[in-house]
């Protein structure tokens, strides 16, 4: 009987740490959503054409409603949200193009990150790796609009 009590804590232990990383994680991602979305915010002031402006402020909108999905997911876990005070502005780019490019490698970045995430929780939690898979597709679509609005943009201008 005292082995099945020493796997049964180990056991209990292993979730706790599960969902406490999990809960890390979800502020991490969080914090980089809430980060996209000011950068996303921030180049649409910059683009010389409304139609860019207009295409990057929808896509940080997207961002935002992101990051409150992640939000509702912390609290149900018991957790808080981090505080989104205004963190300084990452240096830019100098014209347009590059800045999209910018925000592309982000949203690359997070949709891989997001992937890998879905995987590792599938087993142990699997409505947080369904939020995870669901946020990696919708990082997908993001990265196809802005591949758009790179195509439209010229790379010699200088705003």
């Amino acid at each position: 009987m005292r082995m099945l009590d020493k796997i049964s804590r180990l056991v209990a232990g292993g979730e706790r740490a599960v969902r406490h990383e999990a809960a890390e994680v979800l502020q991490t991602l969080y914090v980089g959503c809430v980060g996209r979305a000011r950068q996303l915010e921030r180049h649409a002031e910059l683009a010389p054409q409304p139609s860019s402006a207009d295409g990057l402020r929808e896509l940080a909108h997207a961002e935002e409603r992101q990051a409150e999905r992640l939000a509702e997911a912390l609290r149900a876990a018991g957790e808080r949200p981090p505080s989104s005070a205004p963190a300084p502005p990452r240096a830019g780019a100098l014209n347009h193009w590059a800045r999209l490019v910018q925000d592309l490698e982000a949203h690359r970045s997070s949709e891989r990150r997001l992937r890998e995430l879905a995987a590792h929780f599938a087993e142990t939690l699997p409505e947080t790796a369904a939020l995870f898979d669901e946020m990696c597709r919708e990082e997908h679509a993001h990265c196809l609009r802005l591949r758009a609005l790179i195509a439209r943009a010229d790379p010699q201008a200088f705003d």
